[in-house]
């Protein structure tokens, strides 16, 4: 993976974060070699002459393996060490026997003067088995049965037991035997384990270390009274050592060194030093408490970073990870919450009251868990929720903001999170930027936009106008301007982009005009700007995109945001309109948005003969009947369906050509394709059926008016506005005129319509 820019010093990462325990005492990085050497020294120390059991207690995951490794190396060849691990056995016979034949094996290995021992350990172990079982609590009828077969046997349990404790006393050195994982085995196998050191505690010259978490043991032998068990277990371990906290710098550094090479080998979002430097101190060290809190979250970090890639902000993604692998029950009332935990909620905020607080509010399921990291999870990761507790508000306009950073205070990146995939439409976070480095290369940008779907198109020019805002401009290279070079590109794309997203989408039209503003009014001066649209309405290869150019720089009312000289503005439109008077019918019925550029022409006398001629032909009169088709939508309040109606702009079309033509044109358009078998979709189909139904004076039934009739008890609403191309000045509505939010003196609008 390549370096992020302000990726965090790799100097500083540079440890080696293994998952499983250390072997030694050179390996140790939490400051707890002293520890170890010093158990070392009480377990040669201890008093063995009649046997000895210490204990190592600590809670899951404090290390306790790694302190015994450290331990042994501290021993060295001053004792003869052998381990045993309880947890790969179950039941009490095998747990027995598997216990002398596994000490027995390892001594053998050791020294040919210690194979006497082995044999007379692996032989008494399986002596000892059914004994055991009798210790362990079993039916009367085992038991007894078990008590004659141990009285049976030759020799008896009591001369192997002597002959093994004489054989231990004979020994140069004492035997450590270490039993690790004692509180993994289930609360059976616990006492099982307990009662076979009990067994053989009194071996001489013999030190049994066992390695457990307290409180879990003194349950499993209490069971479930934690006095009592405690009480069994003090009469088996005469003393017991607790595994010494890791210091949190210890555990910080062990997690940043673990981090270290996942940085360089895995994709990541991008870095601010300042956002981590606060998200480490306040969310992830409270949660790293011991090495296998680090171990567990470097592996599920991993997984995660390979999942979503570099779509979410490097330390968001680590902070939230922390709190979903470290305090699951957190992040599950997190999650329940997250409507509650951006700006893009929907619910109605009256701010911060005095003398609210988090458990009185919709975060109170978070703040119950954990009070202070819940607030800090909210301040530093979801700072939308800060309201709930602090006087501080942020309005909608931040959800931009935060989703261009890819943080996931943006509800947009912490679905992505949660969901792990981008949803249909989205593009990467990646390819924003990629094409805004593309603006000053056409080429490069023409060919980068190529392989995406319109929704994606329209999902990537939405998300590049924030930074396209922030571009610089220099004036001595109006050339190399993003907007001389881009927007002929961007322009040319409206044949691809949708122009019907239902009642709340933007369409097509919109998305360009947004961009073009954005571009253009970064120019400073009107000369300049005159000159750069003066460029790009040449370079424009399609003719609705020039128009796109002209409505946003232009001064029409409602429309035009009076960027250029009105002068140069009519000049333009004259050259477009005279551009599309020259086309032929075949050229003129291919044009998109077709409707758009008719209505620019019957501005003129000229230009109006000349559509009135066009429309003589029956693939131009189709093209202009479906382009000025619109939809209107209803919807009875409470009810989630929406009826939707095709509409015509019928009084406008009928401005164009007149009616008694636009109806003598409809009739024979239907004629050649009843009679003359051209052919047609079924979409043009449906327009022309609507089109005859309006010529014959029928008129679709507006939704509103349906659900009305039918249900006339219900309250129904008229549409806010209606959706598609209903050019021509008559119902629906022109997606040009549309532009007028885009003007940032209309109250703000303009910065809201960007969280579309």
């Amino acid at each position: 993976m390549s370096k992020q820019k302000n990726s965090p010093d790799p100097d500083a990462l540079v440890i080696d974060g293994a998952d499983a325990p250390i072997r030694s005492l050179s390996e140790d990085r939490l400051g707890r070699r002293s520890f170890a050497r010093a158990l070392a020294a009480e377990v040669m120390a201890a008093p063995a002459a009649r046997g000895f059991v210490m204990g190592l207690s600590g809670p899951w995951g404090s290390g306790k393996t790694s302190i015994l490794n450290m331990t042994v190396d501290a021993i060295g060849d001053q004792a003869v060490v052998v381990e045993f691990n309880p947890w790969m056995f179950s039941g009490t016979e095998a747990l027995v026997s598997s216990f002398f034949a596994e000490i027995g094996k390892q001594l053998a290995r050791k020294e040919a003067k210690l194979k006497g021992i082995a044999g007379k350990l692996a032989a008494y172990g399986q002596l000892l088995s059914p004994l055991a079982a009798v210790v362990g609590a079993g039916t009367a009828v085992q038991g007894a049965a078990s008590i004659l077969q141990g009285l049976s046997a030759t020799p008896s349990v009591f001369e192997q037991h002597q002959e093994l404790r004489t054989l231990l006393e004979g020994l140069d050195k004492r035997l450590v035997v270490v039993v690790d994982d004692v509180d993994r085995l289930r609360p059976d196998e616990v006492l099982d384990i307990v009662r076979l050191v009990r067994l053989v505690g009194d071996f001489p010259n013999t030190l049994y270390l066992l390695a457990f978490d307290r409180h879990r043991v003194e349950e499993c032998l209490g069971e479930g009274n934690a006095e009592r068990g405690r009480a069994y277990l003090e009469k088996i371990v005469q003393v017991t050592h607790d595994v010494p906290a890791a210091r949190q710098p210890d555990v910080t550094a062990m997690f940043i060194t673990g981090l270290a090479p996942m940085l360089d080998d895995l994709p990541a979002g991008p870095f601010n030093i300042g956002d981590w430097q606060n998200i480490l101190a306040f969310v992830i060290r409270p949660l790293l408490v011991t090495p296998r809190h680090v171990q567990r979250l470097l592996g599920s970090l991993s997984m995660t970073m390979r999942l979503v890639e570099d779509e979410v902000a490097l330390a968001d993604l680590i902070g939230i990870e922390t709190v979903r692998v470290l305090h699951p029950a957190l992040f599950e009332a997190l999650v329940s919450v997250a409507d509650h935990l951006s700006v893009n909620t929907g619910i109605a905020d009256q701010g911060y009251q005095r003398g609210r607080n988090a458990a009185d509010s919709p975060i109170a399921s978070m703040h119950k868990l954990a009070p202070g990291l819940a607030e800090d999870v909210c301040r530093l990761l979801f700072p939308a929720a800060r309201h709930y507790f602090e006087n501080t508000h942020f309005g909608p306009e931040w959800e931009i903001t935060w989703r261009r950073q890819r943080k996931v205070a943006s509800s947009s990146v912490f679905r992505f999170y949660l969901e792990r995939q981008l949803p249909d439409g989205v593009v990467p976070a990646r390819a924003v930027d990629d094409a805004l480095a593309d603006l000053t290369n056409r080429d490069k940008l023409r060919q980068f936009l190529d392989p995406w779907s319109p929704d994606e198109l329209m999902d990537l020019i939405e998300r590049m106008n924030p930074a396209i805002e922030e571009l610089p401009f220099n004036g001595d290279a109006i050339d190399e301007d993003p907007a001389q070079i881009a927007l002929p590109v961007l322009l040319d794309l409206l044949p691809r982009l949708p122009e019907d997203r239902g009642i709340f989408g933007t369409n097509g039209s919109m998305t360009l005009m947004r961009v073009t503003l954005r571009l253009l009014r970064r120019i400073p001066d009107e000369g300049v700007r005159a000159a750069v649209v003066r460029g790009v309405f040449e370079d424009t290869r399609t003719l609705s995109g020039r128009l796109i150019l002209l409505r946003v720089a232009g001064h029409r009312e409602n429309v035009g945001a009076s960027l250029i000289n009105a002068a140069v503005a009519t000049e333009l439109e004259d050259e477009l309109r005279n551009a599309l008077i020259a086309q032929s019918p075949g050229d003129f019925a291919a044009q998109d948005r077709i409707a758009r550029l008719a209505d620019l022409m019957a501005e003129t006398e000229d230009g109006k003969l000349a559509l009135v001629a066009l429309a003589e032909d029956d693939p131009v009169m189709l093209s202009l009947l479906a382009d000025s088709t619109g939809e209107t939508h209803g919807q009875t309040l409470g009810a989630a369906a929406i009826e939707v109606t095709k509409v015509l702009p019928w009084e406008g079309l009928a401005g164009w050509f007149g009616e008694d033509m636009l109806v003598r044109r409809i009739a024979e358009v239907l004629a050649a394709v009843e009679d003359d078998g051209i052919e047609i979709s079924d979409e043009e189909r449906t327009v022309l059926q609507l089109a005859a139904d309006y010529a014959t004076g029928n008129r679709p039934q507006p939704p509103w008016e349906r659900l009305a009739r039918r249900h006339p008890g219900a309250d129904t609403a008229a549409p806010a506005a209606a959706d598609g191309d209903g050019q021509a000045g008559g119902e629906g509505t022109d997606a040009a005129n549309e532009v007028a939010i885009l003007d940032p003196s209309h109250n703000g609008v303009d910065s809201a319509s960007d969280e579309a």
